[in-house]
């Protein structure tokens, strides 16, 4: 039980330090134009950008829910 609540402590870390570095790089993204920025949204259609935080999202909500699958194992 205590190794499935590690596991999903880290894949929800991993998850949501991967979030918080996109969300800061269309921030800077948006800051880098020249014609100001009062507000920015995530950009979802960006492959380029996407394709180097998809695995990391993907690595996060897996090992969390292989934690989450384990706990519940365990517990029946």
């Amino acid at each position: 039980m205590k190794s499935a609540i590690i596991f999903m402590i880290v894949g929800a870390v991993i998850f949501g330090a991967t979030f918080a570095g996109w969300y800061l790089l269309n921030a800077f993204a948006c800051g880098m134009s020249p014609t100001g920025c009062t507000g920015f949204s995530l950009k979802w259609h960006d492959w380029e950008a996407l394709q180097l935080f998809v695995p990391t999202f993907v690595l996060g909500g897996a090992l969390f829910l292989f934690g989450l699958w384990r706990a519940v194992r365990a517990r029946a």
